[in-house]
Parts: structure tokens; C-alpha cells; sequence
């Protein structure tokens, strides 16, 4: 008779795999490895510091052992009884979570493993990496630690010419597959709610806020996800038909920041007197101090983590908020926001000019599309009056033109040229940043 004193003595007691990692090892259900937890206390699972469940390699031996007996007939209490008595071991090497799981359980090395199939186009590869990060992590944790970082590293080598612009969309469009196939097996509802999510007019970035759904969506509530460049057309309509407690907007871009706030305004005055909270943010708001001021509403916070906190807040009464009512933007301002935008084309014209006497090897479409997003920074600036918008930080904006060697005597000229005097004006604390 073995003498040792517990079953699977020589495997590892490490705390390394949470409960996915383990059903999909043994095949037994979560429900099932929790009822047996609970009822019998086997395995006894150490816990991380987030409360999640953490199994080792002998906790797994345990399972596959008890889930052969009961496969051959026994009931789970005598199969518990049995291995009390019998104190199996590991006859094997440990036993095989995956491969993955073997080589660490870092989501670094996922990270890698995911942007090298991007570079490749190696679509299956990538989806792999995907479907075992999401069976080995909780899900918030793979979209903030590997689904983010990757898209944001794909980004930025796209902007620095190392990628291709297919590299950086094929990995976009699978990302955004995996997440809505996520989201497409989540149970329903279970809290009284309504979250109606979608991007601000123009804004196309809908990554963080598809994110955002899948993690309300995972806490409970009912989550309407209206998708990208959602339209201010009817957009009240809609409204009355969901009855949402809470409408949410973000914008990533200076060229949706006009309609994050239309669209604000809209929805708080249909719903003056009872009804929705609008909330907003995106990832441009932690990088310009004071923006979340000027959009009427209540900001979701700096992180998808506190959005769901304060959402939470929102919707169980834990939480009252006070939305912010940003000071009316002045005469002046929407007289020269209106000023630039109509003489934008030629604006674009003679800056673009400007900036290929300063570099001869940038090509007439390049020069065009940089001085477009200044423009569009400049455009939104004014229709914040907020100057120090166009000191966002890159990749919300490029260098200046008087950074790239563009004298600033001949800006403020082309601009007085075209808008006249008087918007020079006001132009001139926002041509600062040019």
C-alpha cells in the first residue's frame, strides 16, 4: 500500500492556472469544479489577490482522476472516498494544460506571440493566441494587458512606417471578431439596467468601447451597442424607443470631439427631467488636463476599469454625480470656428506649400493629410475654446509646422490672408501651437 500521505504528492501544489484553464484541461465544467469545491472541498484552490481562483498541476491531476471514476460509474462521493483511501499518484509527468500555459503564464509572451502573427498575417495563429489568453486570464485582463497593448504597438509602428496600414486593420478586425463572439455568448441580463454604448459622430475608433460593453455586459447588465460613428440623426428617436439609464459617447479624435458635445447636449435636453445620465470619455481625455471640462455630462474616468466603477455607481444608486455644464463657448470662437472651416480647402492649400519648401522630399499627399489634422485640432479647439488642445501629445497630433521647420511669420500670414483680421484675433493664442 502507498504510504504517502496525500494523493499526487509529487506534482507541483503552484498556484498557476484559474478555472477556464482548468475545465478546458479536464473537461469538467466550471459550475461542476465549483459544486465540488463546495460540497466535498476537493480541490481546495489557492486564490489571487483579485479573488479569482488559481489551480496547480496537482489540483488538475485530482480532477482527471476524479472524472475518470466517474465516468466508469462511481458518484462523485465515492470517487472522493475512493481516492482518500486508495492515495493515488502520478504514475506520469504532469499532466498537459497547454502548451502555452507551459511556457508561462506572462501575457508579455502572449503580447509577443500575438504581434509577430499580425506581422505574418498568420490569422489563425493570432486567433489562437487569442481564444488561449481568454481561457487562461479573466477577460478584462486580456483585453487591458494583450488586446490593447497589441493594437496600440501595431499603431504606432504603422505611424513610424515600420508596418503596413493591412497589418494594422487585418489585426483590428480580428480583435473586434473575437471580442463580438465574446460577447455573443454572454448570458443574459441579470441586473435592472440599460447601457446604451456606441462612438461619438465621426469617431472610428471603437476598440476600448466595444471593451467597455463586453465588461458591463460580463457585471450584469442589459448593454446596447450602437458601434462606430453613431449618427445624431434620430438619435433622440432611438432613445425614447431603449429608455437607457445611461447613454455613452466616447471620442478618440479631434475630429469627433464636436460631435461627442452636440451629441451631449442633445441627449441631456431630451431627457431634462428624468431619464438617461449621458457619460463620455476616450483615450484622448487623460492626455489634455481640463477637456473633460468642456463636454456637458459626467466622464466615465481615465480607465475602462473605473468607467465600470462609476457606471456601477451610476446605475446602483451607490454613486451621485453631479454632470458637468461646461461655460458657453464666446461669439468669437464660433465666429472663427465658422471662419476656418469655411475657408479650410485653401487653407490646406497654401500650409501644405509651406510645409514642402520646408521638406522638398515630403510628397504633396503627405504634406496634405498633416496639415488636415492640424486643421482639424484647430477646428476642435475652437469649438472647445480651448487652445491648449492643440498640445495634445503624440499620436493625437504631430509636430508642429514651426517644428518642422515652416517659419511661424508665414503661417500667421497665410492665416490673416485668409480669415481676415478680426479672426486673427482670436486665432492667434491657438496659432501658438502651429
Amino acid at each position: 500500500m502507498n504510504d504517502r500521505k496525500r494523493p499526487f504528492a509529487d506534482l507541483s501544489d503552484e498556484p498557476l492556472f484559474n478555472i477556464k484553464a482548468v475545465s478546458q484541461a479536464t473537461g469538467i465544467e466550471p459550475v461542476t469544479l465549483r459544486a465540488w469545491e463546495r460540497r466535498y472541498g476537493v480541490p481546495a484552490p489557492d486564490r489571487s489577490e483579485q479573488g479569482y481562483r488559481l489551480y496547480s498541476e496537482r489540483d488538475i491531476a485530482i480532477l482527471r482522476w476524479l472524472k475518470s471514476k466517474v465516468d466508469a460509474g462511481l458518484t462523485i462521493r465515492r470517487a472522493v472516498m475512493m481516492m482518500h483511501v486508495q492515495n493515488p499518484q502520478a504514475d506520469l509527468p504532469a499532466p498537459h494544460v497547454s502548451r502555452m500555459a507551459q511556457e508561462g503564464i506572462s501575457l508579455d509572451v502572449r503580447l509577443d506571440q500575438l504581434l509577430r502573427a499580425a506581422h505574418e498575417f498568420d490569422a489563425l495563429g493570432a486567433q489562437r493566441v487569442i481564444t488561449e489568453a481568454f481561457a487562461l486570464f479573466p477577460v478584462e485582463d486580456v483585453c487591458l494587458h494583450l488586446l490593447l497593448p497589441a493594437l496600440a504597438a501595431v499603431g504606432a509602428q504603422w505611424r513610424a512606417g515600420e508596418v503596413s496600414l493591412q497589418v494594422e486593420h487585418s489585426l483590428t478586425n480580428l480583435i473586434r471578431q473575437q471580442l463580438l463572439a465574446l460577447d455573443a455568448t454572454m448570458p443574459p441580463p441579470s441586473r435592472q439596467g440599460t447601457v446604451v454604448a456606441g462612438c461619438a459622430p465621426e469617431e472610428w475608433h471603437e476598440m476600448a468601447t466595444l471593451m467597455l460593453s463586453v465588461f458591463l455586459r460580463r457585471q450584469g447588465w442589459e448593454v446596447i451597442y450602437l458601434g462606430q460613428a453613431v449618427g445624431l440623426s434620430q438619435l433622440e428617436d432611438a432613445l425614447a424607443t431603449i429608455r437607457p439609464d445611461v447613454v455613452l459617447l466616447t471620442s478618440s479624435t479631434f475630429e469627433s470631439l464636436d460631435g461627442l458635445r452636440e451629441a451631449a447636449e442633445r441627449v441631456m435636453r431630451s431627457t431634462q427631467g428624468g431619464g438617461a445620465w449621458f457619460m463620455y470619455g476616450g483615450t484622448l481625455f487623460p492626455h489634455v488636463p481640463g477637456l473633460a471640462d468642456r463636454i456637458p455630462g459626467i466622464y466615465i474616468g481615465d480607465t475602462l476599469l473605473e468607467a465600470v466603477q462609476r457606471i456601477e455607481g451610476l446605475l446602483t444608486g451607490r454613486w451621485q454625480a453631479v454632470p458637468r455644464v461646461p461655460p458657453p463657448i464666446s461669439e468669437h470662437a464660433e465666429h472663427a470656428y465658422r471662419t476656418v472651416s469655411r475657408m479650410a480647402p485653401m487653407l490646406v492649400e497654401s500650409l501644405a506649400s509651406l510645409l514642402r519648401e520646408a521638406d522638398p522630399d515630403q510628397t504633396l499627399a503627405d504634406a496634405t493629410e498633416d496639415v488636415l489634422e492640424m486643421l482639424a485640432g484647430l477646428q476642435a479647439a475652437l469649438r472647445l475654446e480651448m487652445p491648449e488642445l492643440l498640445d495634445a501629445p503624440e499620436p493625437f497630433i504631430g509636430p508642429t509646422l514651426t517644428e518642422r521647420g515652416v517659419p511661424a511669420g508665414r503661417i500667421a500670414a497665410v492665416f490673416h490672408r485668409l480669415v481676415g483680421p478680426d479672426v486673427m484675433a482670436t486665432l492667434e493664442p491657438y496659432l501658438v501651437y502651429f
